[in-house]
């Protein structure tokens, strides 16, 4: 039997690592496409300029059933650079795939930032206005704007997943969750106390286990979606970044010092929101999809990932990591 094909661009990045080895997993065929994809089926994207005339016959050649869009920019805050990572890549991904012809669908990583700042203990349902305040949450409205016109247009197939704060093991070690496992690997390196700095600004927010984020993909490659295109994907709890980063830790077995320094006044929130609390009842409903792994679970897979330094430890830790409590 023929496993069915999926295109995952941004195969690479850290979502897209996930989402390719959920999909794996899943029986299907996935061909990377990336600026430097790696394995024995890719897509060689070019590092500046769209997308279109490169995607466009590849996804001819190849007649996937899926192509997922798992690019985007967040840590890097060039205004140019998101725009084009994540308001002109999904508008070219979706162009590419109305000139091959090929009738796949196309599933679109958006994010919970699109949506306005609500107060708690509100959780942010579909029907929420779409108001975004910072500029990563503004270029990825505008990616999600131009994808779907280019969908009514065509007739395409497409779902957008709106993704809350996903974390789990290879993220980025820029984000706060990053930089503190990086403090607890030195301080387990030279056998001493790690001092985690976090500004204290009584953030809450909805983490997700990036793996969790890859099974609702994979979940909604096939699902009867009807009229349900734009679907929220968190894990459906609140919680402070301070709770997570103690939770890190306490994964870690490290001694450490947790710091909570006054914001400066008038710090901006690199997330634009005080409060996000994801209402994922349509996902449920649609996709038959709930996030199954808990808090405690990313955090000790975090930690076994970061700190396996050979590649074959590695290996074993992120197939270890992969499967459900």
């Amino acid at each position: 039997m023929t496993r069915p094909r999926a295109v995952v661009v941004g195969a690479s990045g850290f979502l897209g690592r996930h989402v390719r080895s959920a999909l794996t997993t899943a029986g299907w065929q996935v061909v990377a496409a990336a600026r430097h994809p790696d394995g024995p089926r890719r897509i060689t994207l070019p590092p500046a300029g769209p997308l279109r005339p490169v995607l466009a016959p590849a996804l001819r050649d190849l007649s996937p059933a899926l192509v997922v869009n798992a690019a985007g920019l967040i840590w890097r805050p060039e205004p140019a650079a998101m725009a084009v990572a994540n308001a002109e890549v999904p508008e070219q991904i979706a162009l590419a795939l109305a000139d091959s012809g090929v009738p796949a669908r196309l599933v679109h990583l958006g994010s919970c930032l699109e949506y306005a700042p609500v107060p708690p203990p509100v959780a942010i349902d579909e029907r929420t206005p779409t108001r975004p305040t910072s500029p990563y949450g503004r270029t990825k409205l505008e990616g999600c704007r131009r994808l779907g016109a280019v969908a009514a247009a065509h007739g395409l197939d497409a779902v957008v997943l709106r993704v809350f704060n996903a974390i789990g093991p290879g993220m980025s070690p820029v984000s706060v969750l990053g930089a503190a496992l990086a403090a607890l690997r030195a301080a387990r390196g030279r056998g001493g106390r790690a001092e985690l700095r976090l500004l204290n600004l009584r953030q809450h927010r909805d983490y997700v286990d990036a793996r969790d984020v890859a099974d609702a993909v994979v979940a909604a490659a096939t699902a009867a979606v009807g009229d349900d295109r734009t679907l929220n994907v968190g894990s459906g709890v609140a919680r402070s970044a301070e709770e997570v980063v103690r939770a890190l830790a306490g994964a870690s077995g490290v001694g450490h010092d947790l710091v909570l320094v006054p914001a400066p006044a008038g710090t901006a929130r690199a997330a634009g929101a005080g409060w996000q609390l994801a209402d994922i009842r349509r996902a449920r409903a649609v996709l038959g999809w709930s996030p199954r792994r808990s808090l405690s679970t990313t955090v000790r897979d975090v930690w076994a990932y970061a700190y396996a330094d050979d590649p074959a430890t590695r290996l074993m830790e992120e197939r270890r990591a992969s499967r459900h409590d």
